[in-house]
């Protein structure tokens, strides 16, 4: 995806930096047909949803929305052997998703097996030519020090964004976390944030700390939205952006 970093967000500007998603554990093909619906209204940037529904999803976002398909990878434990990864990948690209956003194998980072964390990363990287690859690196169950770690082995593995959760932790993403991978990775280098958004007030917050894209359920994404249309004149200064204002969410959730 393009990013742009914008002093005005528009309701228009904050669809597009949002990624809508159905990842439940009982997510139905009403579900999908709700996602579909959703991406007309609205415009979402980018969505997600389980693999047994690619082939379905891909073909309808092309032909009945401007909204593009991500292919979710090793989701949600970034467990299984880079083999597994690599051909679940090589499946993804045959519908050709936009974007691929892929889970780190957490245990190797805390474990410190950071070559071989890299290496898991760098095959999909291979596998993924041609897409926009994100790692999620799953900040919160990490310390300040594991999560440089991970920022740094992201940015050599040649993927594309640093992403901060699943989603299905029970603790979300906070500022601090956002604030901590845009200092590891740069000014230039692409973050996006998921796990624990569901106002419009916590993600204007990140997003003026340095977070560029935004994976939400898609219940949120659409409350969020709506929120978004009630903006005076449907517009915002990130300069008008308080920081102190309201709590952060305090549960996780995709």
């Amino acid at each position: 995806m393009k990013e742009y970093r914008k002093d005005v967000l528009t309701v228009k500007d904050i669809a597009y930096m949002m990624d809508p998603s159905i990842l439940k554990l009982n997510t139905s093909y009403e579900d999908l047909d709700a996602l579909i619906e959703s991406c007309k209204k609205y415009e979402f940037g980018c969505a997600f949803a389980w693999p047994a529904y690619y082939e379905e999803m891909s073909r309808r976002l092309k032909e009945e929305t401007h909204t593009a398909f991500g292919a979710s990878l090793a989701f949600p434990s970034g467990q299984e052997a880079t083999r597994t990864k690599v051909e679940q990948a090589v499946y993804f690209m045959s519908m050709n998703p936009v974007e691929v956003d892929m889970v780190m194998n957490v245990g190797w980072l805390i474990s410190k097996r950071y070559k071989q964390a890299e290496d898991d990363l760098v095959a999909v990287r291979k596998a993924t030519s041609g897409s926009s690859l994100k790692v999620i690196i799953e900040a919160m169950l990490l310390n300040d020090d594991q999560i440089r770690e991970a920022c740094k082995i992201v940015q050599a593995s040649g993927a594309d964004y640093v992403k901060s959760g699943t989603g299905f932790s029970e603790a979300p993403t906070t500022l601090h976390h956002v604030e901590l991978m845009r200092e590891c990775v740069g000014p230039d280098y692409k973050v996006k944030i998921a796990g624990g958004v569901r106002s419009l007030n916590t993600l204007l917050k990140m997003y003026k700390r340095g977070a560029d894209r935004f994976g939400i359920g898609l219940p949120s994404a659409i409350k969020i939205i709506e929120e978004a249309k009630k903006l005076p004149g449907g517009s915002i200064a990130v300069k008008d952006i308080d920081l102190n204002s309201g709590d952060e969410e305090a549960a996780g959730g995709y």
